[in-house]
């Protein structure tokens, strides 16, 4: 670790009659405790002082500390035992801070996978690191970043989720904290990408098939699909299907129930789930709001949607 000079440049302790405590003691303990925790002669942190540091005849010493670490300070007279008994005075909570934002410059390495090298005041990666940096790429899928050659580490959403495309855009600032073994995208400086569009669904399940066509909206990984005004069809099948979602809007991964939703069955409203099927592309319907062993749809009459009823779901999953 880099370490910082403790506030004064040339630390020096003086006795209970205001005289420099040559020979004195100072011991230094983690906070809040007896457990001695070390200092340092030098920028460096690579030579530790003695503990106790044992002052010069002026009552000096030579004391660095790293960044936000937190000690406890017992200075006691050139008299006093290990552990002391007669200190002069004990300071708990004594800390050299400095706020851990950074900027990092511009990424070297490629798109998804970032690369950063600069003079950081961090070796290893801690909660709370936070980071300015400029891609030199767009991302184009979940992404990465490795920092001074600490490790891959995901970039991810705050919710947890992965990046998707264009979410760092290249010569544009970002900045990302670390927290729980991955860094968050605090802000990328741009707005999630927005893109609409129609399809026209090729169904199952149906011997005459709801007409027209499926609006989606695509907000970053947010995939809202609004069926028109004759999404009904009628019914030949107690099973329900769309075959043919477009790449665009289809989740990285495939099945299990999504979400809920609300389908129509033999004329009737009723709740109902959605999943997707191991064929890429395939949106399997249900009636009722988890998939029993068959989907669940009555073999006669119309179904499909209400008009207009909006779908929500995301490509993340």
């Amino acid at each position: 670790m880099t370490d910082i000079l403790s506030p004064s440049p040339k630390q020096q302790f003086f006795d209970n009659n205001g005289r420099p405590l040559v020979g004195g003691k100072l011991f230094t303990y983690e906070a809040g405790s007896s457990t001695k925790l070390a200092t340092y002669t030098d920028s460096g942190g690579l030579t530790a002082n003695a503990n106790p540091i044992v002052l010069d005849y002026r009552g000096e010493a030579n004391i660095w500390i790293p960044p936000n670490v937190a000690y406890k300070y017992v200075l006691s007279p050139s008299t006093d035992t290990d552990p002391p008994t007669n200190p002069i005075w004990s300071i708990d909570d004594v800390i050299s801070s400095q706020l851990i934002t950074l900027y990092g410059g511009v990424d070297e390495g490629v798109a998804n996978a970032y690369v950063l090298t600069f003079t950081a005041n961090f070796t290893a990666y801690t909660d709370g690191i936070v980071i300015y940096w400029i891609p030199a790429h767009t991302n184009s899928t979940a992404s990465t970043i490795n920092v001074n050659g600490l490790g891959i580490v995901d970039i991810v959403n705050q919710d947890g989720t992965p990046l998707t495309s264009s979410q760092l855009v290249a010569n544009q600032v970002a900045t990302i904290m670390y927290v729980g073994g991955q860094f968050l995208l605090i802000s990328s400086g741009i707005a999630p990408s927005v893109v609409t569009g129609f399809f026209t669904p090729a169904w199952t399940g149906f011997s005459a098939d709801p007409i027209g066509e499926i609006f989606y909206t695509k907000i970053g990984a947010l995939i809202i699909l609004t069926f028109g005004v004759f999404s009904t069809g009628t019914s030949n099948s107690t099973e329900m299907s769309i075959t043919n979602l477009p790449s665009i809007i289809r989740p990285q991964t495939d099945p299990n129930p999504r979400a809920v939703c609300l389908v129509v069955d033999n004329g009737q409203s009723a709740s109902g789930a959605f999943s997707f099927g191991v064929i890429p592309g395939t949106m399997i319907f249900y009636k009722g709001t988890a998939p029993p062993s068959a989907t669940g749809f009555t073999n006669a009459g119309t179904k499909g949607f209400a008009s207009y009823t909006p779908i929500f779901y995301t490509t993340l999953a």
